[in-house]
């Protein structure tokens, strides 16, 4: 059997390993990257943040159209209706498209080979591909680099197993709107889609086990936006257990135990079970190598390496944060790492996300909690968009911004959004955050009118002046 022979093997071609062979290999290194999936950009192309953002356009402009008669448009929604093929070939396009260009890119290093096939470690230098047409390649490699990201995970409730509970992938191919969603979890993925069904017409209810909806954000943010989707209609409960699910010939029904302990059942003719993610280290014969994981993920150190030398791991693989864009910085910061240039590695403290749901939320940084809980004295610097030019301008004005930094030095420490369009103001937030600047910083800065930004000005200036004070301990 011929064998390959590398310096750098990649198993995994999704945000953390692509970009991380495509700069190994522009620096020469000989790369091979195997893929598992039809495409090259893993679970955000195919079943995450891509398809799911894709749905979300769809209603967004619904939205816009019914809503056309505030903005002095007479448009008649009534004659409006939802082609949810073409929706489907929609994504399916631009996922065609975007994975293409990809693996066009590739093609362009030549010292990069792409196959696409499942790999298994046989030891710490050696692995064993198996390629899409079946037949085996054996290859000798001198580092590297596991990114296989994460799988959903599936909690042990009875009932699980069957065509109409769907989890946070095969929910992007489902072949109708359902008329009754029931939405298991209330993380990102769940408030996400559960917007999407509920403007496309379903009824959704989301059960979540904890206090509110979205645990990690800020507990303000995170409220304000659960008032907003009960507004909407969507029926949010919260502090409750799932116990099973039981199925009829046309219905689902989901059985659980309230905040209160009163056994409770929600029908559906279809269920969304989003109960978090868990790391791939399935079939990786990580059990051949020194190579140490655990629930949490495979266990790094510094400088993303195994422990097993030569061995490094990037993206959700190694566990929280789960984002295409942290697998992606890791990914860069191990490939400098490796050629020894100068690296620095992300640290979640600067790490930024979005929620895209309606209004969007932007997370950079630390929240109020966190940064008392590191010990720190944060200060509060805040802005309504209620006030905002911009924000009144679109017709979405219900929002709130809030900056964290710390008493003494001034210096910010995070940044967190609840406004449509949050996502756009995020990468100001993430310079702020990781080049450690003061909010002076941002008052010195002209932000152009009228923008978004131009919030951060607003409330900083309000800070200076007196107007912030010690962000109070927060508890639900």
């Amino acid at each position: 059997m011929e064998a390959y022979e590398v310096e750098y093997l990649i198993i995994g071609g999704g945000p953390g390993g692509t970009p991380t062979a495509m700069a190994l290999a522009a620096a020469g290194k000989t790369v091979l990257l195997v893929e598992k999936g039809p495409g090259l950009g893993g679970t955000c192309l195919f079943e995450g943040c891509i398809p799911s953002k894709i749905f979300r356009e769809s209603t967004r402009r619904l939205r816009e159209l019914r809503e056309a008669a505030q903005f002095g448009l007479q448009v008649p929604t009534s004659a409006v209706t939802i082609d949810w093929p073409g929706v489907l070939e929609r994504k399916r396009a631009i996922l065609h498209r975007r994975s293409e260009a990809a693996l066009q890119k590739t093609t362009k290093l030549p010292s990069l080979v792409t196959e696409f096939g499942t790999c298994r470690l046989l030891s710490p230098r050696r692995a064993r591909l198996e390629k899409r047409d079946s037949t085996f390649r054996e290859i000798h490699f001198e580092r590297a680099v596991l990114a296989t990201g994460s799988v959903p995970f599936i909690p042990p409730i009875e009932g699980v197993d069957h065509p109409r509970v769907h989890d946070s992938e095969s929910i992007l191919n489902i072949d109708h709107i359902p008329d009754r969603l029931v939405i298991i979890g209330g993380g990102p993925i769940g408030v996400e889609l559960g917007q999407v069904f509920n403007t496309l017409g379903s009824q959704v209810s989301i059960l979540e086990a904890g206090p509110r909806i979205l645990g990690p954000v800020d507990d303000e943010l995170a409220l304000r936006l659960q008032e907003t989707m009960q507004h909407e209609g969507i029926e949010i409960h919260v502090r409750c257990r799932v116990q099973a699910i039981t199925h009829s010939s046309t219905l689902s029904v989901v059985a659980y135990r309230d905040q209160h302990g009163e056994d409770r059942q929600a029908s559906a003719d279809a269920v969304l079970l989003v109960t978090g993610r868990r790391p791939n280290v399935d079939e990786l014969g990580l059990e051949n190598t020194a190579v140490k994981h655990d629930r949490h993920g495979i266990v790094v150190d510094d400088t993303l390496q195994t422990a097993e030398p030569g061995i490094h791991a990037v993206g959700d693989v190694v566990g929280a944060p789960m984002f295409a864009h942290w697998a992606t910085s890791q990914g860069l910061a191990l490939a400098r790492h490796l050629l020894e240039q100068p690296a620095t590695f992300p640290t979640p403290d600067t790490n930024t996300a979005v929620i895209f749901s309606a209004p969007e939320i932007g997370i950079a940084g630390l929240t109020e909690r966190q940064a008392r809980e590191a010990g720190l004295e944060p200060v509060v610097a805040r802005y309504d968009f209620h006030n905002d030019a911009r924000a009144q301008i679109h017709g979405r004005d219900a929002g709130l911004l809030k900056i964290v930094f710390e008493q003494g030095s001034h210096k910010v420490l995070g940044v967190h959004a609840l406004v449509e369009g949050a996502g756009s103001i995020m990468g100001e937030a993430a310079l702020l955050i990781r080049n450690g600047l003061p909010i002076e910083a941002i008052a010195e800065a002209i932000h152009p009118h009228p923008t978004l930004t131009e919030s951060f000005v607003m409330a900083v200036r309000s800070a200076l002046a007196g107007a912030a004070q010690p962000a109070p301990s927060s508890k639900l």
